[in-house]
């Protein structure tokens, strides 16, 4: 019993780490500082000990500003890096293997405040760039994102314009959106 219990650990620490599903948060202290220079590894760490722990899960980023990590679940994870740039992580499933692995990185940056925009990144698990246009339809024109479940697992985009800067919550709610961007595995 006892070697078979060596073996089968052996075994389990030669497998790829990509076989299994990868969870957002182990992606997410694997990523690089140059993604996000704000935040350093501790931080990250603060971050996922605290909504562990089910505090509010805010930091002080390496710029002195404050930093809140929003949610946090198997696949999807909101920060508020400053006032002006919020990010989203999602991993989202491919049906051809992404280095070893059936997962991809979309990555989500909106900057700005009165009149936001957003920068939407594909990458995979081990953090290496993927072409977007291979995974989604982007507009050209500006636009802010964010992620969708209805009615399937995409991306909502809508128009960047000036009347962002000007209109309310609710007027924010009836401007068109562009487009829905369904993800292509």
């Amino acid at each position: 019993m006892r070697k078979l219990l060596i073996i089968c650990t052996l075994l389990s620490s030669l497998m790829s780490p990509c076989e299994a599903q990868q969870k957002i948060r182990d992606v997410f202290l694997q990523m690089p500082d140059s993604l996000l220079p704000y935040l350093t590894s501790n931080n990250r760490l603060d971050f996922l000990d605290f909504m562990d722990s089910k505090m509010k899960a805010g930091v002080q980023n390496s710029l002195g500003g404050k930093s809140e990590m929003l949610t946090l679940t198997d696949d999807l994870l909101v920060l508020q890096v400053s006032r002006s740039l919020h990010m989203e992580m999602r991993l989202f499933p491919v049906t051809e293997a992404v280095d070893s692995c059936q997962q991809v990185v979309c990555m989500i940056t909106t900057y700005g405040n009165d009149a936001p925009e957003s920068k939407i990144a594909l990458y995979t698990v081990k953090w290496n760039p993927i072409d977007a246009s291979a995974h989604l339809s982007l507009p050209t024109e500006p636009y802010t994102a964010e992620f969708v479940e209805t009615p399937s697992v995409g991306l909502s985009l809508r128009q960047a314009n000036l009347l962002d800067a000007i209109a309310n919550e609710e007027q924010k709610k009836t401007l068109p959106w562009l487009k829905f961007v369904e993800w292509k595995p």
